[in-house]
């Protein structure tokens, strides 16, 4: 398998993948595409949102393949293969920054259903936690690089992730308490 490619794909590459997994009907061409991007405002955002419809659609080929019951060592030699694929395994600095980018993908959605009364304290603590590990990824992928390396910057990092995981326990020990009450009840 190849590493991954220096330059974006297209927006025809991009809707030839997701033909070829049955998620694109339209006709693929770049009058089609100038037309949606159009309709959407900006050929970046459409490209976005095309790339993410893909990546939604590997992801979940992604969960099926990684339940197939394979051996962990398989299971772990598959993981590196997309990292590597990714450029991720390039340094350590962009391994770092890619896993952050992967928590905050992760941070968004949890963000969203903590909202809602009926989701309880624990979707927000794991927001708040995959916010703290977002900030220290950040500070570790910037001391991987020193010449770049921002003691105020760390500290900010830090601080930030610190309170986060404070939030993170707040929430956890709501839901204790409730748990307790509960079991008081019953």
């Amino acid at each position: 398998m190849k590493k991954r490619k220096e330059t974006p794909s297209t927006v025809i590459q991009i809707a030839t993948a997701m033909q070829a997994l049955g998620l694109y009907n339209g006709q693929n061409t770049e009058a089609e595409h100038k037309a949606e991007a159009a309709r959407l405002g900006s050929e970046t955002y459409y490209s976005m949102l095309l790339i993410n419809a893909l990546l939604g659609a590997v992801e979940a080929e992604a969960l099926h393949a990684d339940s197939s019951g394979v051996e962990f060592d398989q299971l772990s030699a598959a993981h590196e293969q997309a990292l590597q694929t990714a450029g991720a395994k390039d340094t350590p600095e962009k391994l770092l920054s890619f896993l952050r980018w992967r928590t905050l993908r992760i941070a968004g959605p949890l963000r969203q259903i903590s909202q809602s009364k009926e989701a309880g304290p624990i979707p927000l603590a794991a927001a708040h936690a995959a916010e703290a590990l977002q900030n220290i990824l950040s500070v570790t992928a910037s001391g991987q690089n020193l010449s770049q390396f921002d003691p105020h910057q760390m500290t900010a990092d830090l601080k930030t992730a610190r309170q986060a995981l404070v939030n993170s326990l707040a929430n956890l020990d709501i839901m204790l308490d409730l748990i307790d009450q509960i079991e008081d009840v019953v």
